[in-house]
């Protein structure tokens, strides 16, 4: 919905007219003891003006009540009483003002947008609905506005009316797109969803999307039969389109025509010109299709060289947690600190790094990683239990009685991970010779395993 803040330009504009007006009608009458009346009005004004930008609200209303005394009939007066008020919350002497505003000035195309927008603000749709009217031929974002409107004030086919008197106008809009679905979605109304995507589609055949919108559409209505065959339609008029097997894939992967669905598959995981969040989509539905069938399993690697410097994180974490769910750590590790350098901020990400260190030996990196990220989240156990482990592989086993030890204090209502402190601590005094620390920590461990 358009919103904009009230234009101070326009209300220094409306102020040097009213001065200027002011004075002509003093010399006009001949009144010349209204200079001083004229003086204090504008004195008054300019004062509301800035108390107005100093957010001093009720100090800027009493400076227009005063210019009210002096000249009652002053337009803007009004306007600027209900700006103060609307930005008070006061409603409904926002709403009194902006409207004897317009009854003083009924040509005045700001303080007709002013009401406007306050009824926007009040989710008062019926009310705006009516407001924004005398604004349509000012700018076509206020006919959108209004599709808008009737939308949510579910008057869903004047909605569609007027969404395709402006595609008729101005040509299909992704925004406007976005408001006819919500409409079809509340309303209901998939006849006319179906027949607005055949129409585009007949129209303009020669754009990819037309046919994928189509298919989606059906798809998601569970008509499945129409879905296919215009998929199919998609890729006799494009057979050289990749998009075209973003829908062929699913369908085939339904009909069990798994050779095709791993070909329409790998064409679009090795597409330049599919996008990347479709991709991950894709590939996604890929490792799952592969978990189930693990004997497609080397169809699946021969596109793992498709993730790139760009792709998402998103993209690398599935990847990561496919290697790992094949405790294949090696390979899973770099997905995992790819997708950290899109996501630092990932603690699940954070933690697989962390623990695929130690899966892989590479205690060095995992004492370093560790440290480093407990700058960050100093009271995540985890990272003191790898980096005590790691520690303690290296040797260092007064470093990693230190750590452990500082973890463990963090460990809340964690039993698993309590007692996984308490082993590690037992093995390094154990290699520190000291077997009563050890056997101590040990007998700890197997009492939380016997508790239920």
């Amino acid at each position: 919905m358009k919103k904009e803040p009230f234009h101070f330009v326009i209300i220094c504009f409306l102020i040097s007219s009213i001065c200027g007006q002011a004075q002509v009608e003093t010399d006009a009458f001949g009144l010349v003891s209204n200079d001083s009346t004229h003086v204090k009005f504008q004195t008054h004004f300019y004062e509301a003006i800035k108390q107005k930008t100093l957010e001093n609200y009720s100090k800027a209303i009493e400076e227009l009540e005063s210019c009210k005394a002096l000249r009652p009939l002053e337009s803007v007066i009004f306007h600027e009483l209900g700006i103060n008020y609307f930005n008070q919350k006061q409603l409904d002497s926002a709403e009194f003002n902006f409207q004897k505003a317009i009854s003083l000035d009924e040509a005045n195309f700001w303080y007709k947008e002013s009401l406007y927008h306050l009824y926007v603000d009040q989710n008062r749709y019926e009310a705006a609905i009516l407001a924004v009217e005398p604004l349509l031929s000012r700018h076509p974002n206020y006919k959108q506005d209004l599709a808008n409107l009737y939308l949510n004030a579910k008057r869903y086919s004047e909605a569609l009316t007027v969404l395709d008197d402006l595609d008729a106008t101005l040509g299909y809009d992704a925004l406007r797109d976005r408001i006819r679905n919500e409409v079809y979605d509340q309303s209901g109304n998939n006849d006319h969803r179906i027949t607005d995507l055949k129409r585009r589609l007949s129209e303009a055949p020669e754009l990819p999307t037309n046919f994928l919108n189509l298919v989606y559409a059906y798809s998601q209505l569970n008509q499945k039969k129409e879905a296919f065959e215009t998929a199919q339609a998609f890729l006799k008029y494009h057979p050289k389109s990749h998009l075209v097997h973003v829908a062929l894939y699913k369908f085939y992967l339904d009909d069990k025509a798994y050779e095709n669905a791993i070909e329409s598959m790998k064409i679009v995981t090795t597409s330049t010109v599919v996008s990347s969040d479709i991709k991950v989509k894709v590939l996604n539905d890929f490792m799952s299709f592969v978990v189930q069938f693990p004997e497609y399993k080397s169809a699946l690697l021969e596109v793992t060289n498709t993730v790139t410097e760009t792709t998402p994180s998103r993209s690398d974490v599935e990847w990561g947690d496919y290697y790992y769910n094949q405790k294949a750590y090696s390979k899973a590790l770099p997905y995992y600190t790819k997708a950290l350098k899109f996501d630092p901020a990932n603690f699940k990400i954070i933690k697989n790094v962390a623990f695929l260190y130690l899966e892989t030996n590479q205690f060095e990196k995992a004492a370093e990683f560790t440290n480093n990220q407990l700058e960050l989240y100093p009271t995540q156990p985890l990272l003191y239990l790898v980096n005590g482990t790691a520690n303690k592989h290296l040797n260092k086993l007064d470093v990693a009685i230190e750590f452990l030890s500082m973890g463990l204090d963090f460990v809340i209502d964690n039993k698993t991970l309590q007692i996984d402190f308490y082993k590690q601590l037992s093995s390094a005094y154990l290699l520190k010779d000291n077997i009563q620390e050890s056997k101590a920590f040990t007998k700890k461990a197997t009492l939380l395993e016997q508790k239920p």
